[in-house]
Parts: C-alpha cells; sequence; structure tokens
C-alpha cells in the first residue's frame, strides 16, 4: 500500500557536484547553477507533490498514488547524472565512496523512524505483532524489507496476520537502496569497458540500461500477471523503471546541449536572438503533473503494477522533467518553485518515513479501515511537524557534517554506526522474546501439559507453576506453525511431472535409514493437527512426509475448480502411486464455514485406490471453525472470558458423515477424530492445560496439537493402526 522515498536533487554547481540520487529530498534550495550539475527546481517541487499525493492517498483514500514509481525514476535519473558527469571529467567511479556517502544520508533518519516505530508497536499492539514488529524493523535497517514482506504475502500461513505493518513502506525504500548498491557497480563496469575498447561511455550505458529495461519489464509483465502480490514487492519488476529513469538521466541532457547547440547555431547565421520555445514546454509540464494526479484515481495501482501501466507515472514524470525550467509564470516550474512546494521537497523523506507508521499504528489501534476528515488531517498535521524535527535535528546536521563529508571512509563509518545502533536493540529485543519461549518451553512438562490434563490419570506435577504463562508464548503465538524438518530428498524428493508444486512443499522428518513411511497430505489445518504425527513418528522411528498446501484438501477424484488445487491433488497422487508409502494421513471430511461438514469429493474412489497399493490410510475427521479469532478475543477480554469458548458446531457431535464409507474398508483404513479434544464437553476453551489451543479461528496451534500426541496414539492403536 506504500511508496518510496523520494531522492534528493543535486545542489548547483559549487565547487563539487555532489551525488544526484543518493539522498532523499532532504536540505533547501539552493541557486542555480551550471548547466552539468544545475538545479532542477521542478524536480524538487515535482518530489514534494508526489509526497504530498502519496500522503491523501494513504490517509484519505487507503489507496496508492503511483509516487513510487516517481520516486524509482528519479533516483535513477539523477544517480546516473552524478556518474556521468564523474565520466566527463575523466574521474574514477569510486563506487565504495558514493555508498558511504549516500547510507550515510538514508541511514540515520531511517534508523530513528525504525526504533520509534518499533517502540509504537511494542506500546500500541498486542504481543503478537511484536515479533513480526521486530522482523520488519530488521528488514527496514538492512534494506530487504520488500522481501520480508514478499515472504510474509505468499505464505498463506501468514494471511492471519491483522492490519499492515507499520513498517510496510520501507518496502520502496529497500529496493532502492539495493538499486544503489547495484548500479554504481553496473555503471563503473561499463564504464571500465567503454574505456578498454575505446567507446562511447553514454553508448555503452544506454546498451546496458536498454537491456535491463527490456529483461526487466517482460519480467514485470509476466510476473504481474501471474503473480501480482508477489511482483508488487519484487525488486526485479521494478529494475525497468530504474533503468528508463537511467537512460533519461543519459539522454536528456545530451538533447538539451543539442538542442542549445542549434539555437546558438541558427542565432549565430542569422544574427538574431533565437529564443528556446516555451510554450509547448509548457503544456507539456502541465500534461505530465495532470497525468501523474490522476494516476491513482484512475488505475487500481496496488492491484494492477507493476506491469506495463506503471509506464504512465513514469511518463508522467519524464515530461515534467523535459519541461525542464522554462521561467514562465503559468509553467508547472513557476507552481513547483513556490515557498511551500520548496518546504515538501525539502522535509520529504522525512514525510514519507513518519506518515505511514503514524497511520498504521492508529489504524490497528482504533480498529478502523480508515481515518475520518478530522483525524486523518490531525494525522497529516502530526506526520508534517515531525518530519521537519526528523529533517532539522537528525538529517541535515548528519548531512552538513564536515567531519564526515571530508572523506569517504568517515561516510562510511557514520553509515555503519548507524546500522549497528540502529539493530542492536532490535537484535536484542528479538532474543529476549525467543528466550522467554525457550524458557517456558523448558519448563512445558510441568506447567504446560495442554491435551495430558484430558486424561482421566492426569495429575498436576509436583512443581508446576501455578502462575506460568501459557504457551506459545502471545508475542510468538503467530509462528507457531508446524513444518517439516527438511526438504525431501532421494527417492522421497519429487520426480517428473511432481515437481511442479511439490518440490517446494515436500518436507520430511526423518526417521531410522530404512524406516516406514507415512505421508501427511492435505490443507493447513491438517499440517497443524500433524504436529501429534510427527511426535508420534519420531518416537516410533518412522519418517514422516509433510505434503500440505495451505487452502488445499487432497481429492485426487474430484475436480474443484481451483487451478493450483486440483494440480496439488493431481501431482500428490503420482507422488504416493510411485512412493508406496505405509500410511498416509488425510481428511476425509471437510467442515466448511457454515457449520455443514460433507465428505471430501471422491473420497469413494480415492480410499479404495490407496488401500490397494498396501498403504494403510488414517482417515482424520475435520476439526472445528470458530466463529471469531480467540486469541484476539482473549486479547480483548481474558482467557477466562465464556464468551470466548464457543460451543462445539452440532454436526460434529453427530456421527461423521463418511462413517460407512469407512466400514467399508476394515481393517485398511483407520478412523480418528480428536474434536472432544480440542472442544471438551462440547466447549472450544481457548486454554487447556496452559497451552493455547487455537492460533486462529482455523487452526489449532502446534504446540497444543503435539500435546495430543499419547491420545491420538492411543486410538490409532485402538482402531487397528500399529506403528
Amino acid at each position: 500500500m506504500s511508496s518510496t522515498a523520494p531522492v534528493h536533487t543535486p545542489a548547483p554547481g559549487t565547487g563539487s557536484v555532489p551525488d544526484a540520487g543518493s539522498v532523499p529530498g532532504t536540505g533547501s534550495v539552493p541557486a542555480a547553477g551550471t548547466h552539468a550539475g544545475r538545479f532542477r527546481p521542478e524536480l524538487h517541487g515535482l518530489r514534494g507533490l508526489a509526497i504530498g499525493l502519496v500522503v491523501l492517498y494513504h490517509v484519505f483514500f487507503d489507496r496508492v498514488s503511483g509516487g513510487v514509481d516517481v520516486f524509482l525514476f528519479i533516483s535513477s535519473f539523477l544517480l546516473v547524472g552524478t556518474f556521468v558527469r564523474k565520466v566527463d571529467r575523466g574521474e574514477p567511479m569510486r563506487p565504495a565512496a558514493y555508498w558511504g556517502r549516500t547510507f550515510k544520508r538514508l541511514l540515520p533518519p531511517t534508523a530513528v523512524v525504525a526504533l520509534a516505530t518499533l517502540g509504537g508497536v511494542y506500546l500500541l499492539l498486542p504481543p503478537d505483532r511484536w515479533m513480526p514488529g521486530i522482523t520488519d524493523a530488521i528488514g527496514s535497517l538492512m534494506h530487504a524489507e520488500n522481501w520480508v514482506l514478499i515472504q510474509r504475502g505468499v505464505d498463506y500461513y501468514a494471511a492471519e496476520d491483522t492490519g499492515a505493518s507499520a513498517f510496510q513502506h520501507f518496502w520502496s525504500l529497500s529496493i532502492q537502496g539495493q538499486v544503489f548498491l547495484v548500479w554504481p557497480v553496473l555503471i563503473a563496469f561499463a564504464v571500465l569497458i567503454a574505456r578498454w575498447r575505446g567507446l562511447s561511455a553514454r553508448g555503452v550505458l544506454t546498451v546496458v540500461f536498454s537491456l535491463v529495461l527490456l529483461v526487466s519489464f517482460a519480467w514485470s509483465v509476466y510476473s504481474t500477471q501471474t503473480q501480482q502480490q508477489v511482483a508488487y514487492f519484487d525488486t526485479f519488476t521494478r529494475l525497468w523503471e530504474f533503468a528508463a529513469g537511467s537512460l533519461l538521466g543519459l539522454g536528456l541532457p545530451w538533447w538539451e546541449q543539442r538542442a542549445r547547440e542549434r539555437r546558438t547555431a541558427h542565432a549565430s547565421r542569422h544574427r538574431l536572438p533565437t529564443p528556446a520555445p516555451v510554450l509547448p514546454r509548457v503544456v507539456m509540464g502541465w500534461v505530465g503533473i495532470v497525468a501523474l494526479v490522476s494516476c491513482g484515481l484512475l488505475i487500481d495501482v496496488q492491484g494492477a503494477f507493476p506491469g506495463w501501466i506503471a509506464a504512465w507515472p513514469l511518463a508522467a514524470a519524464a515530461l515534467v522533467l523535459c519541461s525542464g525550467t522554462t521561467g514562465h509564470r503559468l509553467s508547472v516550474d513557476a507552481v513547483l518553485s513556490t515557498r511551500p512546494a520548496v518546504v515538501l521537497g525539502d522535509i520529504s523523506y522525512g514525510l514519507y518515513l513518519v506518515h505511514w507508521p503514524l497511520l498504521a499504528l492508529f489504524l490497528a489501534r482504533t480498529g478502523k479501515e480508515r481515518a475520518g476528515l478530522l483525524e486523518g488531517m490531525l494525522l497529516i498535521l502530526v506526520s508534517l511537524v515531525l518530519a521537519w524535527l526528523l529533517t532539522r535535528v537528525v538529517d541535515t546536521p548528519i548531512r552538513r557534517w564536515p567531519w564526515a563529508a571530508a572523506k569517504a571512509w568517515r561516510s562510511g563509518l557514520v553509515a555503519l554506526t548507524c546500522l549497528a545502533v540502529g539493530l542492536a536493540p532490535m537484535l536484542a529485543a528479538q532474543q529476549h522474546l525467543l528466550g522467554q519461549q525457550r524458557e517456558a518451553e523448558s519448563r512445558a512438562v510441568a506447567d504446560n501439559p495442554g491435551a495430558r490434563v484430558l486424561d482421566a490419570d492426569f495429575t498436576v506435577h509436583p512443581d508446576a507453576n501455578p502462575d506460568a504463562e501459557a504457551l506459545p508464548t502471545a508475542a510468538l503465538l503467530g509462528k507457531d506453525w508446524v513444518a517439516g524438518e527438511e526438504r525431501c530428498t532421494d527417492e522421497l524428493a519429487p520426480q517428473g511431472i511432481e515437481t511442479t508444486r511439490l518440490t517446494k512443499l515436500c518436507r520430511i522428518v526423518p526417521g531410522k535409514e530404512g524406516a516406514p513411511v507415512i505421508v501427511s497430505v492435505g490443507n493447513s489445518r491438517l499440517e497443524q493437527f500433524s504436529a501429534s504425527l510427527i511426535a508420534l513418528a519420531k518416537k516410533e522411528g518412522w519418517t514422516l512426509v509433510a505434503l500440505w498446501k495451505g487452502g488445499c484438501a487432497y481429492t485426487p477424484d474430484a475436480e474443484i475448480g481451483i487451478e493450483a488445487c486440483d494440480g496439488f491433488s493431481a501431482e500428490v497422487k503420482s507422488y504416493l502411486d510411485r512412493v508406496k508409502p505405509d500410511a498416509v494421513a488425510l481428511n476425509t471430511t471437510f467442515m466448511d464455514r457454515d457449520g455443514t461438514e460433507t465428505v471430501m469429493p471422491g473420497m469413494e474412489r480415492t480410499l479404495p485406490d490407496l488401500t490397494a497399493t498396501g498403504t494403510r490410510v488414517i482417515a482424520v475427521r475435520d476439526l472445528p471453525r470458530m466463529p471469531f479469532d480467540p486469541p484476539l478475543c482473549t486479547q480483548e477480554k481474558g482467557f477466562e472470558d465464556p464468551d470466548c469458548a464457543p460451543p462445539l458446531a452440532e454436526p460434529l457431535l453427530q456421527e461423521r458423515p463418511d462413517a460407512q464409507l469407512l466400514s467399508d474398508l476394515p481393517g485398511s483404513v483407520t478412523p480418528l477424530e480428536v474434536n472432544d479434544l480440542v472442544c471438551p464437553d462440547g466447549i472450544c476453551t481457548p486454554v487447556i492445560g496452559n497451552v493455547v489451543v487455537s492460533i486462529d479461528d482455523d487452526h489449532l496451534t502446534g504446540t497444543y496439537a503435539e500435546s495430543m500426541q499419547g491420545e491420538v496414539d492411543a486410538r490409532l492403536r485402538e482402531n487397528g493402526f500399529d506403528w
């Protein structure tokens, strides 16, 4: 939902030209200077306008403006200008010096805002948001947040996280930082080749960036069509936008220089002044501004970008840049040079950094989907004040620090110091939360028996602490997902047609060499229950193969109309036919959200096909779905509140609907039902035996499922299943 931070316009040509593109907008606007590194007031004002649109769209419309693409475009435009001027002066490229100066300016405000945001997460949000917040803070400071969000976004098991991360806007800064690391090396290499072969450096750079643009653009279009949620945050789908800005940075100064030379030659021949045409440039600038402002209104930026449609805001920005400084009183550059636009450009980096955490924390705390008019205006006002303070107190002093600016290694030292100072408390907080969990787990036998308390012969451990915290601890509850230990290898690895989906999904919990194999196959609900099967497989020395796909049950003999799930079932069927495991555990019934339990489609064929190969089947009855999110309820009302303990759905109290089907396959199919362990006496209490039962409204916690292993083993053996 967020955009990227703007990038600082180069100062005018004074003694030395600063690293254009290396710093988001900070500082004051200087006067015009030499053309090669001249200050472009229209660019500085464009940055202020764009960040204003980002904030307005976020706060009032819950939409994305397209400003992110403008900023990526501008940053590369300026970055390339810096290095091209070095080429023109015959200077070495020195990427390391560029990195030092760039991150010296980027990291101090980032570290301050990331730490402050993490403090807000701790003070305002429930404990289950703390660990994700720490992960996001570390990713933001390391300029890797876009990949953190990709992992979380494509992870089915993170879909239950409520609300956008307060660090989500750092995704674009992360991409920008990654390009700031790669682009100087790419440029230096291209220039080295050009000088070695006696070629034009601009020509070689044009070829390099054109290739990057074509490859990245093709990938962006394809990825946006097939996996848009991933594509939106993917560095590689955005590189073409940087390449486009780089090409403009190479071509525009050359074109402007040629145009001036033509006008000078014409004036010399005719002995008449030939001013640059102004009116077409004025119109061009306004067309660009109108296109930029309307982009977020007319296009679903968040849902459609960054494919070919992202060329819209890039073209709009290019029109403004190409229109240049006209000096006309009705021009875009005149408006963008006004004091409000200049001030907004000066604080734009700080404004981008602070506005999103304020908005995200406000919405998460209040439970609202969008800020109201007065609330939104107040949020924007507070953001402006904080952005000004951040710029005045942190950004500007470090940016203008003479000692740090004097040598590149000093700039690098400042950047590394900020990184260390920021990461230290984040890593300490992370280890503290993990330490709490480990300490609680070390006493789990005594303090957290879980489902074992339901055994009629259960006795309280003599060392049990009645005040012990429930497991999983609140901070790590959202991470209590079950997983295999290793990737599938050798004969248990997917092969041939099985590899499209299963290669990434297949995991094993290895047993003894040559041990029997049990395969647990199905959706995430079965996955969570399988913690008990994993514990039993380890105890018995079996190898357990996990084939789980969120939202997809195993139904190979019935098409359910979801291509990903039908493909998953087909690949698993091929896998099972080849591997011929000793046992398979799967759901044979399905509990929908309307409270209806049905037999899984195609089970009348699936079960006989499995047993015909000698495979024994554990037919697991589906688990209950809660009418609300139990952890959220207990956070608000406490574990003891009866409102957080709904009754078990009526169908799950009746005979299972697949009873007749299972009775027709005696000996080969072992029915297993554990709903009375999840909801004892028909009541789904949120905590049993000091263990949290549910991770959300659809899934058990892995910790509670593991605590059921003793009773699961007894029921399997009672129904004829021997390990």
